[in-house]
């Protein structure tokens, strides 16, 4: 194959960058939002385990709650780059408030949007847009985390009926939740229903205390006998197992982006106190051994927000991005935990005190990012079997 003429290979052509004027007023909105009112409040939040009012109408005003919704239903219609600008900015505060937003606006919202019907839409996403319904993703069960194919949930057709029976756990929203995006196995495999909080035989059963992401509550979800009607089936039977994996490539994109968000926050933090905090008669900085971890800690940052990028990018492309999710999950997820970790060191004793600095609370939300929404060893299977489908690299077209 012959290289292009030489007068095309000399010609100075940019691989541009930079945000669009419209994402960088929305990534300053985001940040500014998270850093003047959500971190201005992160010790009451460890304090209380709730998510302050204003914060939550703080949401509202920004059309948040909204922003994977499509404008004809209200919401913002947000693209996946949009949205990884967003998750960004909210991984640089409390990540009960980010986990909150995001299982709402991304795996709770995402398949409604994808595969639901048109009546279904127009019933769930309006007020999912402002935020008066709340919605969740109920997929894990105790025997059935990473290997979502052994869930053991069934749905049974009774006439125009089908009834629930089975056991959710982890499921971060349910005590909030006003409906789930729910899978259950049925006679031909694994089906996707909406399944309103208050239907007959739900219940929320234990919220479980968790070492980070205060308020956002993760419960139980108990089915008992739990009737719903035959049109809460989304799409078609059996097919449920496809729109979670769908949904899914989008959530692992958006959390990366959110791990890129909690380590940049962290660097910054670990830069202010390595300026100001003083030892042996020179600033902690000044100290080689502070300065290559300082570096690091930016090396592996920049290389992660490059990744999950990307990724989005090919998702806004239609392109299933299946192993450059699963790739930006890994690499932003890991590299996250080695940078927030590497910050409460550069703290020292400090770093250790609960909810004196907040490093100790970004390090205790952060170590979850490496086990949901699929665990790194789970990433490292996902890529691998795409290495052997032939899936070896990203094309550039």
């Amino acid at each position: 194959m012959a290289l292009p003429p030489a007068a095309l290979l000399g010609e100075r052509r940019a691989m541009d960058f930079r945000l669009a004027e419209e994402d960088r007023l929305l990534r300053a909105a985001v940040r500014n939002f998270v850093e003047e009112q959500a971190n201005a409040v992160w010790r009451e939040i460890e304090r209380t385990g709730e998510l302050p009012a204003h914060l939550l109408d703080g949401l509202r005003a920004l059309g948040l709650f909204g922003l994977s919704i499509p404008p004809e239903y209200g919401g913002l219609g947000l693209s996946v780059v949009q949205k990884a600008i967003v998750h960004e900015m909210m991984g640089r505060g409390p990540w009960g408030l980010a986990s909150f937003l995001s299982v709402h606006t991304g795996i709770g919202c995402i398949g409604i949007v994808r595969f639901a019907n048109e009546t279904q839409k127009r019933h769930y996403l309006p007020k999912m847009a402002t935020g008066e319904w709340i919605g969740s993703f109920a997929l894990t069960e105790p025997g059935a985390g990473s290997d979502a194919g052994a869930l053991a949930t069934t749905a049974t057709r009774s006439g125009d009926h089908y009834i629930l029976n089975g056991r959710k756990i982890f499921i971060t929203n349910a005590p909030k939740a006003h409906h789930f995006f729910l899978f259950a196995r049925t006679h031909n495999g694994i089906s996707a229903f909406l399944v309103d909080a208050d239907s007959p035989g739900l219940s929320i059963g234990q919220v479980f205390d968790t070492t980070g992401h205060r308020g956002s509550d993760i419960a139980e979800v108990i089915l008992e006998d739990c009737r719903i009607p035959a049109t809460a089936l989304v799409g078609e039977e059996g097919q449920g197992f496809e729109y979670a994996k769908r949904c899914l490539a989008e959530g692992r994109t958006t959390l990366a982006a959110r791990c890129v968000g909690a380590a940049q926050k962290a660097l910054e933090l670990a830069l202010e106190y390595a300026t100001t905090r003083h030892t042996f008669g020179q600033p902690l900085v000044d100290h080689q051994a502070i300065a290559f971890r300082l570096a690091q800690m930016s090396a592996r940052t920049e290389a992660s927000r490059l990744v999950v990028y990307r990724s989005a990018w090919l998702l806004d492309q239609g392109l299933p991005a299946i192993r450059e999710s699963s790739t930006a999950k890994l690499m932003a997820a890991e590299s996250a935990w080695q940078t927030v970790d590497d910050a409460l060191q550069i703290f020292g004793g400090n770093g250790y005190i609960r909810a004196e600095y907040m490093i100790e609370r970004i390090w205790r939300d952060l170590r979850v990012a490496r086990v949901y929404d699929g665990s790194s060893e789970v990433q490292q299977i996902v890529i691998a079997r795409q290495l052997r489908k032939g899936d070896l690299e990203t094309p550039w077209e």
